[in-house]
This record gives C-alpha cells, sequence and structure tokens, in this order.
C-alpha cells in the first residue's frame, strides 16, 4: 500500500493514505469506523536524529474518534 507524505502550505503533517474516509478495520483491536485523517507526528529525537511516526484518525458509528497504526489499516 503506497502512503505518499503531503505538505501544503499550512498542513498539520497530514499525509495521503489510500483509504481515506473510507470505513476501515483496525485488526489489532477490532475497531471500524471511517478514516478521517493521517498525520505525520514528531517522535523526539534519537542520536541527534529527529524521528516522526504516523497515527490514522477514525471515527467509529458512535462518534467516538480512535487511532491505529496506518499501516495495518483494512478495508471495512
Amino acid at each position: 500500500m503506497e502512503v505518499r507524505e503531503h505538505r501544503p502550505d499550512g498542513a498539520f503533517g497530514h499525509v495521503d493514505h489510500p483509504l481515506l474516509f473510507k470505513q476501515v478495520r483496525d485488526p489489532q483491536t477490532d475497531r471500524t469506523g471511517q478514516l478521517r485523517a493521517v498525520v505525520r507526528e514528531s517522535a523526539g529525537k534519537v542520536s541527534g536524529r529527529a524521528k516522526y511516526t504516523r497515527t490514522a484518525y477514525i471515527r467509529a458509528a458512535d462518534g467516538r474518534e480512535f487511532t491505529a497504526a496506518p499501516d495495518k489499516l483494512e478495508r471495512a
């Protein structure tokens, strides 16, 4: 699955994802919802170099949002 980084001016580290705004399932928690965003976030520094992680933000049918690893998501 190809994930491309998207950096328009004023963006908050948003990353393009092929399942964006589609129904997805997180196999680790077996929760489902609509993928709302994938964001690149700072995870601190290791050996003086900045490290980043990607986090998927998903909204469940009940309106609650949860996070997951975007590389593990499956289409629901």
